[in-house]
């Protein structure tokens, strides 16, 4: 495969490593590891001037295919690569139908969640093969089917019924369409949104309640998650302000989906955090903002999917993720490369910067 030695300030997320980077001679990214927008600005850190490549994503009137994965991840993950693929092309074209048609495709929408979603939760290393697909930048589709997965994953680890599941699955899939209403010198403006803007921005809940009140054969269950899953526990969401009980459960677990998602996808006004990084945030949320109980289980489960993974640290060593030894804390102990065992939890100059691969 061809490659070519590209500045630093020319890498590009999803490019692939062709050979191995040192910095102080020291090996800090290892061949065919697939470039973040994490580990890109942590080279330039690093003072490395330029990395040699062997592919660069291509894009196709702006939106990225997934088609552009590196071999070695197509081939660690085809059914997952070949399920989820589907699930964003389809959502792709009936997210643009929606906003061309001012029309919700509801009954395409709802086979996408119940079926073709619903089956990808089947798929082991589902948490790992998503954050390896965030160097994306954050179309509003592939949220939707994220927020998808990940709100039927928390309801699997909540014990619900799969009709249940299927029905979170249709709420993560549906709980932003009302942004089809948004203009979009809004949704994609680069820069800090002004205080008119932000309140128009806002109302994309109420849009989105009041898009589906029309849709016949929809579930009071998912309206509520698509109106509420911006209120917050202490009363200081949107659109309602409402607290604790008022809000319904599916749209707590929408509420926490979503703000996983968005913390660890790169986006125009906010850089992406590690998922380590995530749950520390999420832990500081779900004792205010974010139910507690739904908190706990989120975190604990991702913190198991994240037993294994290969990480990079901010000294630019690479470790294994051995174990979280600490309750609730989201610094694990780590073996580095070098052979050395370190407990990140009491550590404040080690941190993990990037997540280079993930258990399966």
């Amino acid at each position: 495969m061809a490659t070519i030695l590209l500045p630093t300030n020319d890498l590009k997320p999803g490019m692939t490593i062709a050979e191995s980077v040192c910095s102080d001679k020291q090996v800090i990214l290892q061949e065919n590891t697939v470039l973040t927008s994490n580990i890109i600005r942590r080279l330039a850190a690093w003072h490395v001037k330029s990395v040699r490549v062997s592919q660069e994503p291509s894009y196709d009137d702006g939106v990225p295919s997934i088609a552009h994965l590196s071999a070695e991840f197509v081939k660690e993950n085809p059914v997952f690569f070949d399920q989820y693929g589907q699930a964003i092309t389809t959502a792709g074209k009936l997210f643009h139908h929606m906003r061309e048609q001012q029309l919700v495709p509801f009954q395409e929408l709802r086979q996408l969640a119940i079926v073709n979603l619903y089956n990808l939760l089947r798929n082991r290393g589902i948490l790992g093969n998503l954050y390896r697909l965030k160097f994306y930048t954050d179309y509003t589709f592939m949220h939707a089917v994220d927020v998808g997965l990940l709100s039927g994953l928390l309801g699997v680890w909540s014990g619900l019924a799969e009709e249940e599941v299927k029905n979170l699955i249709l709420c993560g899939v549906l709980h932003d369409i009302g942004k089809s209403q948004i203009p979009l010198s809004i949704l994609d403006k680069p820069g800090k949104l002004t205080a008119e803007e932000r309140k128009t921005m806002t109302l994309h809940p109420e849009y989105g309640y009041y898009m589906t009140k029309s849709i016949p054969g929809i579930t009071p269950d998912v309206q509520y998650a698509v109106w509420q899953h911006h209120e917050r526990e202490s009363g200081e969401g949107y659109p309602g302000r409402l607290r604790g009980d008022r809000i319904h459960p599916y749209a707590k677990i929408v509420a926490i989906a979503d703000t996983y998602d968005a913390l660890t996808t790169d986006k125009v006004y906010q850089k992406s955090v590690t998922p380590f990084r995530a749950l520390e945030i999420l832990q500081d949320l779900m004792f205010v903002h974010l139910e507690r109980e739904l908190c706990q289980t989120f975190i604990r489960n991702v913190m198991y999917s994240l037993l294994g993974s290969t990480v990079l640290l901010s000294d630019g060593t690479q470790a294994e993720v051995l174990q979280f030894a600490h309750y609730m804390s989201a610094k694990p102990v780590v073996a580095t490369n070098n052979g050395v065992i370190a407990d990140l939890h009491l550590s404040s100059k080690t941190a993990i910067v990037e997540v280079l691969k993930c258990r399966q």
